[in-house]
């Protein structure tokens, strides 16, 4: 009778054993499917954004290693951006149950995030552009992209005005930028646009973008909060001095609505990175145009 017993156990815990380890298994296959790999996050990231219709075209460019994604307890900012080895930082709470170790899942995060997650994308892409083009052959479309963004770097984003004191909007001063300022303005300016584009196209859609369809109705709203947005400087870049003796007096310049988004910037972004519809790129450029006829004319390159 102990030895039936004796058998009979081990064929109960052996059972349970290989539940166990088949249970281990599939959750391992739904987290390798739901969530991305911390040592490769890219293609996952892209198919989760793909499926909830955020845009996912500039991302498809980007070599799936060019980026190397990291998370860190961020105090200052929400995230950061590192060109020099290529590192994305984030902050923890955009980490799967905030732990550090891989991308929360794209569904569950606020559009606050999204909108920021898409800032730092938009710098990875432009600086996936910069990187050794014999590492990374581009395509017609990013190279356009590419052409644009020297041509705007060679004046509009480096000789500027900027506003010392960002809430009197009419104080401007003259500054010729660096190389690595120009960049960084540019960068900025860009990315604060493709983020606000993000945010508003998944409130005004309820989060829901994989059915989104541009209605007169809704652009009219798109249109309305797009205008406060260019109003209020919310939309203006900025770049941190690499002079070191201005980085004391001031850690962050913003740069004058003179020197702001362009309707060009604007129909670039909107068509040739987020591939959106020819009315919402109208309606926007129309905006811009507008804004900039009660401006002073940014400072000539010559």
């Amino acid at each position: 009778m102990r030895r039936l017993n004796g058998t009979i156990l081990r064929i109960v815990l052996a059972t349970c054993i290989s539940l166990g380890l088949s249970g281990i298994a599939w959750a391992e296959e739904e987290t390798l499917a739901n969530h991305p790999n911390p040592r490769n996050p890219w293609p996952t990231l892209v198919q989760q954004a793909e499926t909830l219709g955020l845009p996912t075209d500039f991302l498809k460019h980007i070599d799936p290693a060019f980026v190397n994604i990291t998370f860190e307890d961020l105090r200052t900012y929400a995230a950061e951006y590192h060109p020099e080895d290529h590192r994305m930082i984030l902050n923890m709470r955009l980490s799967f149950n905030e732990a550090g170790g891989a991308l929360a899942d794209l569904a569950r995060m606020t559009h606050h995030d999204l909108a920021l997650l898409y800032h730092e994308l938009l710098h990875a892409y432009l600086d996936y552009l910069y990187a050794d083009q014999q590492l990374t052959p581009l395509t017609t479309e990013d190279k356009q992209v590419l052409d644009f963004a020297n041509s705007q770097m060679a004046c509009h984003y480096r000789f500027v005005r900027i506003n010392p004191i960002r809430q009197l909007k009419g104080a401007t001063e003259l500054r010729f930028l660096s190389d690595q300022d120009s960049w960084e303005v540019i960068n900025e300016t860009w990315a604060v646009f493709v983020g606000w584009v993000l945010w508003t196209k998944l409130e005004l859609f309820d989060g829901n973008l994989s059915d989104s369809t541009w209605t007169p109705a809704l652009i009219e709203q798109w249109t309305n909060r797009l205008e406060k947005a260019v109003e209020s400087g919310e939309l203006l870049g900025y770049y941190e001095p690499d002079d070191p003796e201005e980085r004391k007096v001031a850690r962050k310049r913003f740069i004058a609505p003179s020197n702001g988004l362009t309707p060009q910037d604007v129909e670039y972004l909107l068509t040739k990175v987020l591939h959106e519809l020819a009315p919402l790129v109208e309606a926007s450029k129309t905006v811009f145009k507008t804004y900039q006829t009660g401006l002073e004319p940014p400072p000539a390159c010559q």
